[in-house]
């Protein structure tokens, strides 16, 4: 996520990026399109229809498209591009059916070119709606956000039949699946205390899809690394060693890792410090065996 300086009643605040272009409207249902000046971007990318779910909607989501994958047999059996393929096939009729299906008459990049001044992260375009102090992500086709793997990295070997090992393993973020992704924010909901709605499931005119979601408006500095240590700590979570740099966390209770816990993802303010795209994922075999989450 983009973040840049804001000054707000003289001291300094640091807030998503509140210079993208006015035409530049995240693809928002209910609560927040209401709340919001139709745009030309908006107009353009949103289908007549609207709608919307509960305030429950992302955990409704997830578990029905969950059991329509399971039906189908879209999680069992299948490598990652296959799951990904099933379950975005199963995200576009499940969204049709609860009315937050949006058809834009236009492809990704032409909706990006309505916005050519609009700062892309490395998972979302984000869209900050300040009057109703709401935060809109659209995810970046093809990907549904990132998740940690673990991957081995080829090295290079001077003498072959030396012994030495071939490769070393290194986390690396993957391209998460749709289901991944609503279940990070639905931890995210649970574990921080977070408010993440799914808004709408976006299907573009070349066949891409992104989700749509909202979040609350955080204001505050970075915490330092210290901050964000004693708070992980505090809560009880234990404070891993990553060989490859990042900064994780494992919640025993909750069976979740917390990772990318980095200063840009985390604010501090008079409530305290308050993660939003920390990225919470379950750890699979690898991920356990590589940050000896269980040691002996």
């Amino acid at each position: 996520m983009l973040l840049i300086p804001n000054t707000r009643k003289g001291a300094q605040s640091i807030s998503p990026r509140l210079d993208l272009p006015k035409n530049h409207a995240h693809i928002l249902s209910g609560r927040s399109e209401r709340k919001k000046k139709a745009t030309r971007g908006f107009r353009a990318a949103n289908s007549p229809d609207s709608g919307g779910l509960q305030a429950d909607s992302l955990e409704t989501f997830f578990e029905r498209l969950r059991d329509l994958c399971q039906n189908h047999g879209g999680c069992l059996g299948q490598g990652r591009p296959e799951r990904t393929c099933t379950q975005t096939e199963q995200a576009i009729a499940l969204a049709a059916e609860l009315g937050i299906l949006k058809q834009p008459c236009m492809t990704w990049p032409e909706f990006l070119a309505l916005c050519p001044e609009a700062r892309i992260g490395t998972e979302h375009v984000v869209e900050l709606d300040a009057q109703a102090g709401i935060v809109g992500k659209t995810t970046i086709p093809p990907a549904f956000g990132l998740i940690p793997d673990v991957r081995k990295i080829p090295l290079a070997v001077l003498q072959p039949d030396s012994g030495q090992s071939l490769f070393r393993e290194a986390i690396e973020f993957v391209k998460a699946t749709p289901l991944e992704y609503l279940s990070r924010w639905i931890a995210s909901n649970d574990v921080f205390g977070d408010d993440v709605q799914l808004a709408s499931v976006i299907q573009w005119a070349d066949g891409l899809v992104s989700f749509g979601i909202t979040q609350p408006q955080y204001h505050g500095t970075p915490a330092e690394p210290r901050q964000i240590e004693q708070f992980f700590r505090q809560a009880g979570w234990t404070h891993l060693k990553d060989p490859s740099g990042h900064a994780v966390f494992f919640n025993h209770a909750f069976g979740v890792l917390a990772i990318d816990a980095e200063r840009r993802n985390c604010f501090v303010n008079e409530g305290g410090l308050q993660p939003f795209d920390v990225i919470l994922h379950k750890p699979d075999e690898s991920l356990e065996r590589f940050l000896q989450i269980y040691p002996g």
